[in-house]
């Protein structure tokens, strides 16, 4: 019995595999596509990409000089 069980997953595992490799790039192409869709629909507020590229002032930059 267990000889025959595993012959059976010997000669299913290849259809496995590709059923569930083709089901993992269909996920992925999906996200793909609307990941584009989003990037390329307009954006409403322009002012708002303005906003987001602003850079905060976190510090002061110190300049290290190296010791002989």
């Amino acid at each position: 019995m267990l000889l025959f069980f595993l012959y059976l997953i010997r000669l299913l595992a290849p259809y496995i595999l590709a059923f569930i490799i083709k089901r993992f790039q269909n996920k992925m192409k999906n996200k793909f596509q609307n990941m584009n869709e989003s990037f390329n629909q307009p954006n409403e507020n322009p002012n708002e990409n303005l906003k987001e590229n602003k850079k905060e002032k976190v510090g002061e930059y110190v300049d290290f000089e190296e010791l002989d």
